[in-house]
Parts: structure tokens; C-alpha cells; sequence
């Protein structure tokens, strides 16, 4: 009897026919579409993609396709032999191309990538992707799953999404490998490491050192608005107005498709940084600054802390100091609360974060003591 949806969403592991060599093999959560066909005497299979990826509809259509490519004397498997093997690298570079579109910056900046060319494409680039076995996931990332957790686990999801991408286009791929190899792998052992900060105490004295050298200004701006370094590095005259910097969608850390723009008051210290054209804190040649640059600031005066981290000094400051903790995430530009407290915090809590910036701008430039009044909620 035929296959129709409903019948598929109850089937059981196995295999369950269709009509004319066409079957559904499923094992657990996969389900992959194969044909069976005789050519020279010889009985022969092959793969059609994945359901539901490959619709009912469209497995019966693909087996017509071969079919007649096998009555017409032509091995169908030769012929997509022939079209072109699918390497690891390959497949990677298609679902990059597929996801791109919803990557901050489309993927520009590579993050999306590098943990795959770092510790699995040295290894497995070249290797066919039909040929990619658990036990070859695991032995590749064994050296730095428990060293480098972070990089090895997005690298490992990463590459769960380019198997599902070549299962999908028609490939012999089961993604479960990735679940298998990470049994093999066992517990990471996981441990939450923070950026290095400088204690808030030490902050007025370290601020009073930077000069006016460029990644001096972009460390000084970085500071005074408790802002990630991307942002700052590419902070532009165009996005200031009055005292509020407006940090474009593109430029905030999260997925392109939920990414907002972002209000940042700026207090007077902040604007005295802030040049009338171009970009505020230019690097070599007038480009957007080296993500180095500011680490390098640090680095020359002995500091052995990183940018990022004086946003959790500032967070330190607030709670400290009696800060109001919601208005303090808000500078951060961290999610609080529900979408709909969200969306209500936009619009009402820019006044309290100024009053707070405010209050941190003068403990950091020495111009007020460290206490700081509880800001009403």
C-alpha cells in the first residue's frame, strides 16, 4: 500500500514501501527515502534525500527521474557520481551560503565559519561527506573538547547543520553521527569563563592614563558607555545626535533577523570624544579600527585584562553602589524580562539609564565620589 503523509508520521524504524522499488527507511527521528532498481542484471539502490526535506511528492518524482535514466540504459547513481562529489568543505560552504542571510553582518566577519576551518576542516575537509562517520567527528575534536569547550561545541553544532544541509539535498548523510559522536566524547566538563575585568576601584586611576591617541579615545568611549567593541571600533559621527548614539541594528550582538538599533546616552566626557565627521575613532588608513587595537591599549600598560571586560566592571560599579540592577542590564543592551517588558523598557527606561551613565561618567573621570543613590524603579 502507498505511503501518505499521515501513515509516515506514525511509522516505526524499518523499511516501509511506497511503489516501484521507492521505500522510506527510518531510524529513531530520520527518515531517508530509497529506491531500489536492477540495471545490467544487478540489483541496486540509492539514496533521495531526507523526509521531509524531500516531500512524498517530490521521492516519487525522483525515482521517475532515475527511472527513466535506467530504462534509457544509464546508471542513475553514476550519473550523480558524475554531477560531482559532495566534500565536507563543500557541503560546509553551501549551508554557510544557505544561512548566511540571517548571521549578523551576513556572516562577514566569519565567526560563523572559523570554528569549523580551525578544528574540523584540517582534518576532514577533504573526505566525502557520505563517508563521514561518528567515530571520525570524535576523533577530530577529542583534542579540544574539554580544553577549548566554547570553540569545539559550536564547531560540533555547526557541523550537525552542514550533514542535515547535504541530507536534505539528496545526500547518503545521517546527522546523527553528531549525537553518536558527541556520546563518544562524553561530558565536556563545562565551565563558564568571563572576560578578564578590571576591578571598578582601579578604574578612575587607569582612565586618567589613557591619552589622545586614537585607541586611547575608542578604549576612553568604550568605558564611558559600558559598549561591546564592535560598536565602538565602528562608531560613526553620522550616528550621533544631541547626546544620544543611536548603535545601528547590523553592529549589535545578536541574530541579524532579532537585532534592533540601540539608544545610548552619551554623558559629557563621552562627548568630548566625539568628532564631527567620519568615524569617531579611525585606524590605519581611515579604516574601521583593528579589534586588536584596544587590547593592544591595555597591553602596553601592563594590564592583563580585556575590553569586553569593563562591561562587567561596570556592572560591578552598579551593584556595588546600589544601582538599580534592571536599569543597569538595560545599559548593557541585555534582554530583561519578557518581549512585551522588553518592549516596554525601550521606551521607558532611557531617562534612568542616562541618570545612571551619568553618575558612572563622573566616578570614572573622578569628578564624583563612587556612591551612587539608588535610582527609583
Amino acid at each position: 500500500m502507498n505511503l501518505t503523509d499521515p501513515k509516515i508520521r506514525r511509522l516505526k524504524d524499518g523499511e516501509h514501501m511506497d511503489g516501484r522499488g521507492l521505500y522510506l527507511r527510518v531510524r529513531g527521528d530520520a527518515k531517508l527515502w530509497m529506491w531500489r532498481y536492477s540495471l545490467h542484471g544487478r540489483r541496486q539502490r540509492m539514496s533521495l534525500g531526507s523526509y521531509p526535506a524531500v516531500s512524498l511528492l517530490k521521492a516519487r518524482q525522483k525515482r521517475d527521474e532515475a527511472a527513466a535514466l535506467v530504462a534509457a540504459g544509464s546508471d542513475p547513481t553514476e550519473a550523480r557520481e558524475a554531477r560531482g562529489r559532495l566534500t565536507l568543505a563543500d557541503v560546509i560552504d553551501l549551508t554557510f551560503e544557505a544561512r548566511k542571510a540571517g548571521l549578523k553582518g551576513d556572516g562577514t566577519a566569519g565567526r560563523w565559519m572559523s570554528p569549523l576551518k580551525v578544528h574540523v576542516l584540517p582534518k576532514l575537509g577533504h573526505r566525502d561527506v557520505e563517508s563521514i562517520t561518528q567515530a571520525d567527528v570524535a576523533e577530530t575534536l577529542r583534542p579540544v573538547w574539554r580544553t577549548k569547550t566554547s570553540a569545539s561545541e559550536k564547531a560540533i553544532q555547526r557541523l550537525g547543520q552542514a550533514l542535515r544541509h547535504a541530507e536534505a539535498a539528496g545526500y547518503d548523510v545521517d546527522p546523527r553521527v553528531i549525537d553518536r559522536a558527541k556520546v563518544m566524547l562524553g561530558d565536556q566538563g563545562h565551565r563558564v569563563t568571563h572576560h578578564p575585568a578590571m576591578p571598578w576601584q582601579d578604574l578612575p586611576e587607569f582612565f586618567a592614563s589613557l591619552g589622545d591617541k586614537a585607541g586611547d579615545r575608542a578604549l576612553k568611549f568604550l568605558i564611558l558607555t559600558a559598549s561591546r567593541s564592535t560598536p565602538v571600533r565602528h562608531a560613526h559621527a553620522d550616528q550621533i545626535e544631541d547626546d544620544v548614539w543611536t548603535v545601528p541594528a547590523e553592529l549589535m550582538k545578536a541574530r541579524k533577523t532579532k537585532a534592533q538599533e540601540f539608544r545610548v546616552p552619551l554623558a559629557l566626557a563621552a562627548l568630548e570624544l566625539v568628532r564631527e565627521d567620519g568615524l569617531l575613532f579611525p585606524g590605519q588608513g581611515g579604516k574601521v579600527m583593528s579589534d586588536m587595537t584596544l587590547t593592544a591599549v591595555l597591553r602596553r600598560r601592563g594590564q592583563p585584562f580585556v575590553p569586553h571586560g569593563f562591561r562587567s566592571s561596570f556592572r560591578d560599579w552598579s551593584i556595588d553602589n546600589g544601582a538599580d540592577g534592571y536599569v543597569a542590564e538595560m545599559v548593557l543592551a541585555h534582554a530583561v524580562g519578557s518581549k512585551a517588558q522588553q518592549a516596554y523598557a525601550r521606551s521607558s527606561a532611557f531617562e534612568r539609564r542616562r541618570a545612571l551613565m551619568h553618575r558612572w561618567a563622573d566616578f570614572v573621570t573622578g569628578q564624583a565620589g563612587a556612591n551612587v543613590v539608588q535610582i527609583p524603579g
